[in-house]
């Protein structure tokens, strides 16, 4: 491998790397995937028959938002992370899994409306979780499916 591909392999890793560093510190929490096993729970969880969009809080790396979209190909699956390496590459994987119905938004979900929700999924840590019960009270229509992996919504 010629000496610059390396250099230049070796400043995207770098870059890739500090900017996940910075954002872990800035939102509190690092991009982390869900097990597997929580997977599967939340998927069977999210009820395929019904209308309005899914929305997933805090996408990371798309291990949830993927297959999101594919057990509801008929309606919206909206997702939203705001480092950028883990949400570039979701955008690669969404290209790759052929799912229209996925939107990827780096954006800070606590600046945006999620009123349209019919479900909402998050994998947060607790002083987010804390923030976003304040904001599914006032947004969230009564009987709207919030499912959280690991961390408690509290009261």
């Amino acid at each position: 491998m010629p000496d610059w591909l390396s250099l230049s392999l070796l400043a995207v890793e770098i870059i890739a790397g500090g900017l996940i560093v910075v954002y872990t510190y800035r939102v509190g929490i690092s991009p982390m995937p869900s097990l597997r096993q929580a997977r599967q729970e939340i998927l069977r969880r999210v009820p395929v028959e019904s209308d309005g969009p899914v929305v997933e809080l805090g996408c990371g790396w798309g291990s949830l938002a993927i297959p999101l979209a594919r057990l509801n190909p008929k309606r919206p699956v909206v997702a939203y992370e705001l480092s950028p390496v883990p949400w570039l590459f979701t955008r690669l994987r969404r290209a790759l899994s052929r799912t229209p119905n996925l939107q990827i938004h780096r954006k800070d979900f606590f600046d945006i409306s999620i009123r349209e929700a019919s479900v909402v999924v998050c994998y947060l840590y607790p002083g987010a979780m804390e923030r976003l019960r304040e904001k599914f009270e006032k947004e969230l229509a009564p009987g709207t499916l919030v499912i959280s992996n690991t961390f408690a919504i509290p009261s």
